[in-house]
């Protein structure tokens, strides 16, 4: 399993384009329907601090990244000039308690941002 979070903060203007972004992106993401790919983004209390947490069997750089909207995201992301610029971690599931996709060395993809 592939474990992979990406956290940037956005200046206070730039969070609802950014929602929004997501929202169109996450809605093909999901249209394109990647066996084994659950993409969640979250919003941190400040109200400003986005943290992606994508979990996959495979590597999914390559749908996300083909994608027309996440291109879209991506690139107004980068234009806005994020306070944080993004970063991406790679993780190891170590337990869980719910759904789970089981447990596997972890890997990390190439960076999508």
């Amino acid at each position: 399993m592939i474990i992979t979070r990406h956290r940037y903060t956005v200046k206070p203007e730039y969070v609802a384009r950014n929602r929004q972004n997501l929202g169109e992106f996450i809605a093909a993401l999901t249209a394109a329907s990647v066996p084994g790919l659950s993409y969640r983004v979250f919003l941190e209390e400040d109200g400003q601090t986005f943290l992606h947490l994508v979990t996959s069997q495979d590597d999914p750089s390559a749908v996300i990244t083909g994608l027309p909207s996440f291109k879209k995201f991506q690139s107004e992301l980068l234009a806005s000039e994020p306070l944080q610029k993004p970063d991406q971690v790679g993780m190891s599931l170590v337990a869980a308690s719910g759904e789970s996709h089981g447990q596997a060395p972890g890997r990390s993809p190439a960076s999508a941002f």
